[in-house]
């Protein structure tokens, strides 16, 4: 977890540096979230009620009028909601 008190404290040193800093704090905890609403459980927990499991993250620049910020987003395994029928295969009768 990022410490708020320092990046605030890193802004009043450089606000061109700590400005990126705390931007790019923040888009990586909103992602995080919608992480979260999107696979419907936390990350390691294991409930009936799961859409997805996370799958690690992806590396990606965002260029902004600050410069560009290197964001980190969640990737996922999605689960289907009947198995086979939605892979294209119908299973017999």
């Amino acid at each position: 977890m990022v410490n708020l008190f320092s990046l605030i404290k890193d802004y009043l040193v450089d606000q061109k540096a700590g400005i990126r800093q705390l931007i790019t704090w923040f888009l990586n905890l909103v992602m995080e979230e919608e992480a979260l609403l999107q696979a419907g459980a936390h990350r390691y927990e294991r409930t009936d009620s799961r859409k997805a499991s996370r799958n690690g993250y992806i590396p990606r620049t965002l260029y902004t009028k600050h410069g560009e910020l290197e964001l980190l987003k969640p990737q996922f395994h999605e689960f289907f909601a009947s198995g086979l029928s939605n892979a294209g295969i119908t299973p017999k009768r």
